[in-house]
């Protein structure tokens, strides 16, 4: 994690990918404004219970709610859960009904669900970001270290996973990273796969031969443990940090983890933690100050909470409102301003 910690390409990383986030946030505000309707939920007493909605075990989403949960649970009178599923487009409806309290969503999926474009066919406008969670969370396509599939263009002709069931957004972030690489759909064998982990382990188990997934996560070393795995590099240019800004990311070059063999390009973005209007303010304030007075031992617990910075939880450039209960918490944590204020305006109706 040191190659985040320090040196120029830390700052230039994160400048690219605000701007792109910035960019793409500034065309979708055109295209269509945001429900941005208050909590409906004023109920002033804590729940007993709450759950975090993720993918499943061995991903990034499902490590950083098992931190929070731990520490919620620790630190409040709530005990909290992780709520495992294939992705966002699975548990989205149970957010909206109240089954579960929060997810880790990335923020191009928090955008899709709110104006139900993209990967939805229904739109959450109820959905509220919570925290802006890890920045920059990375993400690659890996193939066996064996593998003749040298660079990007290598794909062509070969079998490559696809699909991933209810977590559809990994296919999105899959093309994103091909159009930027030169690679078109129809180059590729497509596989079908039923969610993000079935596709990687499908990689060292010889069913495909690429797959599209985060770096650093469990199910990458799990594979990597089967047979060595690699993260390919994708090109870092102007032409490509281009594309990727419509999908709010940018490439970015990738710390040490399993899989990534020298010099690596991958693509970055925000993963949030996400609520729903039908949360307490109550409730979204109380988690919140857990979790940002126990920074320091969330960090101890996954190495992605390295990337959680107080300073990177309230954006200047959300795509998707704040909930009301994080905005009070930000305001005396004294990190939400005018330029929050303000965004909020842009986005919403």
């Amino acid at each position: 994690m040191e190659c985040w910690s320090k040196g120029v390409m830390v700052k230039k990383g994160f400048a690219l990918s605000l701007a792109s986030l910035l960019m793409v946030a500034q065309v979708r505000t055109v295209e269509a404004k945001l429900d941005c309707g208050p909590t409906m939920n004023k109920s002033i007493q804590l729940p007993r219970t709450i759950a975090i909605g993720t993918n499943p075990a061995g991903t990034g989403a499902h490590a950083i709610a098992s931190g929070l949960a731990a520490i919620a649970s620790k630190s409040t009178q709530v005990s909290a859960k992780v709520q495992p599923y294939n992705g966002p487009n699975a548990w989205m409806p149970l957010l909206e009904s109240g089954e579960i309290e929060f997810g880790i969503i990335n923020i191009l999926d928090s955008h899709m669900a709110a104006t139900g474009t993209g990967n939805y066919k229904k739109a959450y406008p109820g959905v509220r970001i919570v925290a802006g969670g890890v920045f920059p969370f990375t993400a690659g396509i890996i193939v066996k270290d064996k593998s003749e599939i040298k660079q990007m263009a290598d794909l062509k002709g070969k079998r490559v996973a696809w699909d991933y069931g209810g977590h559809a957004i990994n296919q999105t972030w899959q093309l994103a990273v091909m159009e930027a690489s030169g690679v078109k759909p129809t180059d590729v064998q497509q596989v079908r796969v039923s969610n993000l982990n079935d596709g990687v382990r499908a990689v060292p188990e010889g069913k495909v031969d690429a797959s599209f997934t985060a770096v650093g996560i469990g199910v990458v070393e799990e594979a990597n443990a089967m047979e060595p795995v690699r993260f390919l590099s994708m090109p870092n240019t102007a032409a490509a940090t281009k594309i990727l800004s419509r999908y709010g990311a940018s490439v970015v070059k990738s710390e040490a983890a399993a899989g990534i063999k020298g010099d690596t390009y991958v693509i970055g973005y925000p993963l949030h933690l996400a609520s729903m209007t039908n949360v307490s303010d109550k409730t979204v304030y109380t988690m919140l100050k857990a979790w940002w007075d126990n920074l320091a031992e969330l960090q101890t617990i996954h190495p992605l909470f390295k990337k959680w910075p107080k300073e990177m939880q309230a954006l200047t450039n959300f795509t998707v409102p704040y909930h009301s209960g994080a905005i009070q918490f930000y305001r005396e944590a004294k990190v939400w301003g005018a330029r929050q204020d303000a965004r909020s305006k842009e986005i919403c109706g």
